[in-house]
């Protein structure tokens, strides 16, 4: 059966974010059920600009996932747990311009207001596009930070979202209908829900650099 997934409210979210994005890593997804492209990710942050809750995220030029980003309106954020670990490892060392990376990691894409994510995701959060701008060297005021981390000169784009939706899965939940991550919240699991679908693979994935 398709995982099922509880809309949540973001200020209802108990993980850590440093650890959420930082050391569990992401998948950044855009595009539809005919075509989209995914990309593992270790840098975004998740706070609250323009008077609403928002998701950054970074690309380099050369992901192919970034083509769907920049024409799409929309993107996901996917967390998983540690189970997944190998898979976010196989997102994050091929091209999906030459392989089908989610057939090759095992992972199930589902449809989601529109966007795609994943069945195996225990956290996915639906981002409306709001911003994109390429970072700019001149404005570094730490310079080792450029050196480091591009002696290349292929600068992110910066992309701010707004979070329109946030869904957890719902066996994250206690019997009771807690959310078992610590919300302390009670959600039902009718109204709201996301049921996963699955799609064929299409596009398949993006390179990444653990960024």
């Amino acid at each position: 059966m398709p995982r099922e997934f509880v809309e949540i409210d973001p200020k209802d979210l108990q993980f850590n974010p440093f650890e959420l994005i930082g050391d569990d890593w992401m998948l950044v997804t855009a595009g539809n059920d005919s075509a989209f492209n995914t990309m593992t990710a270790s840098w975004g942050g998740l706070g609250v600009l323009w008077d609403r809750p928002v998701a950054t995220c970074f690309i380099r030029p050369q992901r192919y996932t970034k083509e769907f980003v920049d024409r799409s309106d929309d993107f996901t954020l996917s967390f998983f747990g540690e189970e997944q670990r190998d898979a976010l490892k196989v997102c994050g060392s091929t091209s999906g311009r030459d392989t089908d990376k989610v057939l090759d990691a095992g992972l199930s894409p589902m449809q989601v207001d529109g966007s795609m994510a994943f069945e195996e995701a225990q956290l996915v959060i639906v981002c409306h596009k709001l911003y994109a701008q390429q970072l700019d060297k001149a404005c570094f005021t730490a310079p080792e930070v450029y050196g480091e981390n591009y002696p290349d000169d292929d600068l992110h784009t910066l992309y701010v979202g707004s979070i329109e939706h946030m869904y957890l899965a719902a066996d994250m939940f206690d019997d009771e209908g807690d959310e078992g991550c610590g919300c302390g919240h009670d959600h039902g699991h009718g109204d709201g829900c996301c049921h996963g679908h699955g799609h064929d693979h299409g596009e398949g994935c993006c390179h990444h650099d653990h960024e």
